[in-house]
């Protein structure tokens, strides 16, 4: 009796209403704003040679390594390269600025520097439970752009830097129409046959404002080494 009782009941409720309770249930994609929550354990490393190729570094800087969750945000490589993340540990809270891959790290976890790990955590304890948030970074100026040793009008790779906020995506314009560079793992766009003239491009940062810009031409060949070339704009806060 209580069967069929049950039955009526739910055969009563329109499939609208039945698809907004499942939909309901579903958990939403994080938002990049979000804040996350994991441990921290430091390292010494991340001040050179880095997955994410943002030396020079300064020796007193306060870094973080990222797990590969968070870093590759919304199945992009690289995307929270760069950024900086407001910590809170058990001591107190601090701002890294995110340099380094922290491969085995699960998802929330972070490899601090010392100096970072110290203010918010006991070193002794080798691994404290942290909260964080991604957060404007504290740059002046305008946007810059590493152009990668070996980039020419053939193949080229451009990593932005002295973004506010972390840059997810750029585009080129090439004939009237804006061509996609995909991000790499190691922290730059990539594009090929982009031509000898300057590029008009189009960058696109984590909270989906977009910026546009002018780059110089590139070389005709690949010899040279990597060089910064100095933005236009900036992104609002």
């Amino acid at each position: 009796m209580r069967e069929k009782s049950l039955f009526r009941k739910f055969k009563t409720i329109g499939l609208t209403s039945l698809i907004s309770v499942v939909l309901f249930s579903l958990p939403a994609s994080a938002a990049w704003n979000d804040t996350y929550t994991g441990y921290a354990t430091y390292t010494g490393s991340g001040y050179s040679g880095g997955a994410l190729l943002l030396d020079p570094i300064p020796s007193n800087a306060k870094i973080t390594a990222l797990n590969p969750t968070q870093l590759n945000y919304n199945g992009i490589k690289a995307a929270l390269a760069g950024a900086y993340l407001e910590v809170q540990g058990p001591k107190g809270k601090t701002t890294v600025y995110v340099t380094d891959l922290y491969p085995e790290g699960p998802s929330g976890a972070l490899d601090l520097s010392p100096n970072a790990f110290n203010l918010i955590g006991d070193q002794k304890d080798g691994k404290i439970n942290i909260s964080w948030k991604v957060v404007k970074a504290p740059v002046s100026g305008n946007v810059s752009y590493r152009i990668k040793e070996g980039s020419s009008q053939w193949w080229a790779a451009i990593q932005v830097r002295n973004h506010k906020y972390p840059v997810l995506k750029m585009e080129v314009q090439q004939n009237g129409q804006w061509l996609n560079l995909e991000k790499q793992d190691y922290n730059h766009f990539l594009g090929t046959n982009l031509g000898k003239q300057p590029l008009k491009i189009r960058i696109t940062d984590i909270r989906g404002v977009v910026l546009n810009d002018t780059i110089p031409a590139l070389a005709e060949n690949g010899t040279g080494g990597a060089y910064i070339v100095n933005g236009n704009v900036q992104f609002p806060d």
